[in-house]
């Protein structure tokens, strides 16, 4: 594996030793302040710190690069103006610790991971590091500009992850058509809502499962997929079949909580929501009232059959 030196004219963290790299005096300014925000705005879920990294980075960061190191195999890379990924520079920001918690307490499980919704590859690279058990990985990402990211930063690791530029959807090979919402939400247009914009070709997770000659490992998918969940669920009915787990994100601003009502009520899965520090049940999908309490971000969760062989792991 080959990782390529760090380039001195970009801003960089390192997550695990939490030391930032600003090459200029401007830069280290701000984000000085942007941190000062992020730990003053704590109290209020950080609200407002989404805005300041936008600003941030249109005035200071763009055509720029930043990049995220998660371990000593493990780098990203990003346009630093994007405010999604330039929150990440900030020591005051942690990115779904609790994700994080999970996936470390599955390392030394022996499974394969599949990231559907990759983005920049994120959790692809963190999963195939070091520090995630150094996992085979099977990355699919819709958007073209992103999944371009996404071949740069798994390039290094090209003998454990496998990139796919597809739409999960419930049927492999039809042309989909995406919405011009940015990039952290963007999915399959609704109607004619992207008659103008991307197209891409759809798999089915059974149907990538079966390409890459997948169907004897223990499988972990995550689904992020903006949208189309109950499309992606319904196209890998034989990997739930076989026990796969489920990652998949119930967000704030759905009230009725209606991908894990479908999980629970129609299907019968065990569902346990991911905190920082464990993994609790839900026994019922309004018990999430509790828990949902900022309507901007997603809530992780955990979905298994009955009797699965991963319910001690969620204990």
């Amino acid at each position: 594996m080959h990782i390529a030196p760090r380039d001195p004219a970009a801003l960089s963290i390192d997550r695990t030793s939490r030391r930032a790299h600003a090459p200029a005096l401007l830069d280290r300014c701000a984000l000085a302040m942007l941190d000062a925000y992020g730990e003053l705005s704590q109290p209020f879920k950080q609200r407002g710190l989404y805005r300041a990294c936008r600003l941030i980075g249109r005035l200071l960061w763009k055509d720029r690069n930043a990049t995220l190191v998660l371990g000593p195999d493990a780098r990203l890379s990003f346009p630093a103006s994007d405010p999604y990924w330039n929150r990440m520079l900030l020591r005051s920001y942690d990115h779904e610790p609790e994700m994080a918690r999970f996936l470390r307490q599955l390392a030394p499980i022996d499974y394969s991971f599949i990231d559907c919704g990759a983005n920049i590859g994120y959790w692809s690279v963190f999963v195939a590091s070091h520090n995630g058990g150094g996992k085979p990985v099977l990355a699919v990402e819709a958007s073209a500009q992103t999944f371009a990211l996404l071949e740069t930063n798994t390039s290094p690791h090209a003998d454990t992850i496998k990139t796919f530029h597809r739409a999960i959807l419930d049927r492999s090979d039809v042309e989909v058509r995406l919405n011009d919402a940015a990039h952290e939400a963007r999915g399959i247009a609704n109607g004619g809502d992207g008659s103008g914009s991307e197209a891409v070709q759809s798999i089915a997770i059974d149907d990538l499962i079966e390409q890459k000659g997948w169907w004897p490992r223990r499988l972990v998918v995550k689904l992020d997929v903006e949208g189309v969940e109950r499309e992606a669920l319904a196209g890998m009915e034989r990997a739930l079949a076989n026990d796969a787990l489920v990652i998949y994100e119930d967000h704030g601003s759905d009230r009725s909580h209606a991908l894990t009502r479908h999980l629970r009520e129609e299907r019968g899965f065990d569902v346990h929501l991911l905190l920082d520090d464990r993994a609790i049940p839900i026994g019922n999908a309004s018990e999430l009232d509790a828990f949902k309490l900022d309507h901007t971000k997603g809530y992780n969760l955990v979905a298994v059959r009955p009797g699965s062989q991963w319910t001690a792991i969620l204990r």
